[in-house]
């Protein structure tokens, strides 16, 4: 695979880097509140931190959280017991996340920095995790080769994710699916979910928006040097027949665990 072909140019790279942070930082009280109710009421909470779980085991670890919002999985890796530093490049995000972190009382520390130009030297972490991230990014390749360098030898990437372009290319039955769902969110949740700042253009310019995934993923990971790379849908049907009801018309979650080569091979 010749990886510099999935690079967006510097200089739109730049430009797109900028739109994003800003459609981020403008929305970040409402993806916020979304984001919290997906994940940290009650038994949401345990099921999240079952998923996580599974991919990164039981023993404590010093964890990078990438793209971490409000701070959402870094805090629920920390309720875990792990050493976490969530990493964001919207100031206006890394504020929510520090306020929720003071909420709950959980010692996570939050960076400013861009995802693919990490502020860490090499082998830093134990585990990389990402949700939602990936498919925001304008080099993904760029990303997760940084990914890699902070990762310690044998060190494991864990990589949350969707097939969001289904937002711009959905069928009539998921449009109205997620029309009804917006309304239901607005009930539910106590927030105006139906006042939607619209599709970002940006979408479309980014290289994961239309691939197949978790299929492309892979492939990036294998052209990486990336190994033991396992994958898994995660059906929302999971986290009860509300959230399916709210968000199932976005697609199922996947994730993937994949290991940093370790020095000693044999």
């Amino acid at each position: 695979m010749d990886i510099q072909l999935e690079r967006i140019s510097l200089d739109d790279g730049r430009q797109l880097k900028e739109r994003i942070n800003q459609y981020w930082s403008d929305g970040a009280d409402g993806y916020y509140k979304s984001v919290w109710e997906s994940l940290h009421p009650g038994t949401l909470k345990r099921k999240w931190q079952e998923v996580l779980k599974e991919s990164i085991g039981d023993e404590k670890a010093k964890i990078l959280d990438v793209g971490t919002g409000p701070g959402a999985v870094a805090l629920l890796l920390a309720d875990m017991g792990h050493c976490v530093i969530g990493l964001d490049r919207s100031e206006e995000m890394l504020k929510k996340a520090r306020e929720n972190a003071k909420r709950l009382g959980l010692p996570v520390d939050f960076k400013q920095g861009d995802a693919e130009s990490i502020p860490f030297e090499c082998g830093s972490f134990n585990v990389v995790v990402s949700r939602n991230v990936l498919w925001t990014l304008p080099n993904p390749i760029v990303a997760l080769s940084e990914w890699k360098r902070v990762l310690r030898p044998g060190g494991t990437l864990v990589v949350m994710d969707g097939n969001w372009y289904i937002n711009l290319n959905g069928s009539l039955k998921n449009r109205i699916w997620r029309s009804s769902a917006l309304f239901w969110i607005s009930i539910i949740e106590k927030r105006n979910a139906l006042h939607r700042r619209g599709e970002p253009d940006w979408r479309r310019k980014l290289p994961m928006t239309f691939r197949k995934r978790p299929e492309y993923d892979i492939e990036l990971l294998n052209g990486l040097g990336f190994i033991d790379i396992n994958f898994r849908i995660i059906d929302r049907r999971r986290f009860g027949l509300a959230e399916y009801l709210k968000y199932g018309c976005y697609g199922d979650t996947f994730i993937i665990s994949a290991q940093n080569e370790r020095l000693d091979k044999t």
